[in-house]
């Protein structure tokens, strides 16, 4: 049964470095505690013309409690004039709601 809360962002960069980078600050201070990153390719409009990049994603699970903290630091960390940053609510079984809650917990 699926009962606690969790916090899904999902956001894109251009860079594998930038992708592993954002991923380690995010998780040392806590925002996270578990962040996946996954490459992929990106076709989009941007400026008037379609584009085809290779993209690096993050799939950062976090608490309802730090949702806007993470929001905040992508907002001033992201490379992207405007960045990709997609919040998703949901529900995790219990087990791992603690242990999300515990590893963002620990400071």
């Amino acid at each position: 049964m699926l009962s606690k809360k969790i916090i899904s962002i999902l956001t894109s960069v251009d860079q594998a470095e930038q992708a592993k980078w954002m991923s380690q600050e995010l998780l040392k201070k806590r925002f996270a505690a578990c962040i996946q990153q996954t490459s992929g390719i990106s076709t989009y409009h941007w400026q008037g013309e379609l584009e085809c990049t290779q993209e690096y994603y993050l799939h950062i699970k976090t608490t309802p409690d730090l949702k806007e903290q993470v929001i905040t630091w992508l907002e001033q960390h992201h490379p992207y004039e405007i960045p990709e940053i997609v919040v998703l609510e949901g529900a995790c079984s219990k087990a791992y709601g603690a242990w999300l809650s515990e590893e963002t917990l620990k400071i």
